[in-house]
C-alpha cells in the first residue's frame, strides 16, 4: 500500500512560530519590574553632583562635581526636597521626606511618561518634576535643571534602605 503524506501549509508553521514568540514575550514582560514597583520603599541620599551647562565659552560643559552643603542648600532652597535626606515612596502615592530623624514633608508623587519623569505635588499649588536617569532595585539617580548661579543640571543619587 502506498502512503501519501500531506504537506503542511506554511501558514501553520508561521502561526506556530508567532504564537510561541508572543508567549515568550508575555512571560518576559510580566517578570520585568515596572518603575512604579521599583521606586516603592525607603531611599537615602548619598550624593549630589552639579554639572554646569554653560561653563566654557567653547561650548564644553564642566564634569560633574560634588556639591558642597551650602551650595546644595542654595540650589534646593525653592524645592520640595529642601533639607530631605531620606525619601519613602508609599504605594498610595504619598512621599514622606525626612531629615533622618523626623518627617519634614508629605507630598504626592506620580510617574509620568514611560516612568522616567517623577512628579511631586505639594499643597495643590507647587509641582516639581525630576528626570529619573537610573532606577534599579538598589539605586536611583534623579536629574533636575536649576538656574541658580550658572544654569546647570543637579544629579541626586540614592541608595535603597533595606
Amino acid at each position: 500500500m502506498l502512503k501519501v503524506r500531506k504537506k503542511t501549509h506554511p501558514g501553520f508553521a508561521y502561526g506556530g512560530f508567532l504564537a510561541g514568540f508572543l508567549c515568550l514575550f508575555l512571560v518576559l514582560m510580566t517578570n520585568a519590574s515596572s518603575p512604579d514597583r521599583l521606586i516603592l520603599g525607603r531611599w537615602e541620599e548619598v550624593d549630589w553632583q552639579y554639572e554646569k551647562v554653560n561653563a566654557h565659552s567653547n561650548g564644553q560643559t564642566l564634569p560633574g562635581q560634588v556639591i558642597e552643603d551650602d551650595a546644595r542648600q542654595r540650589i534646593a532652597s525653592g524645592l520640595i526636597i529642601h533639607k530631605a535626606e531620606k525619601w519613602q515612596f508609599l504605594p498610595d502615592g504619598t512621599l514622606r521626606l525626612s531629615d533622618g530623624s523626623a518627617i519634614k514633608n508629605a507630598v504626592r508623587w506620580s510617574l509620568k511618561g514611560r516612568g522616567h519623569v517623577l512628579m511631586m505635588q505639594y499643597d495643590q499649588a507647587l509641582e516639581e518634576s525630576y528626570t529619573i536617569a537610573k532606577l534599579t532595585e538598589s539605586e536611583m539617580v534623579l536629574h533636575f535643571h536649576t538656574d541658580i548661579e550658572v544654569r546647570g543640571i543637579a544629579k541626586i543619587t540614592f541608595k535603597k534602605i533595606r
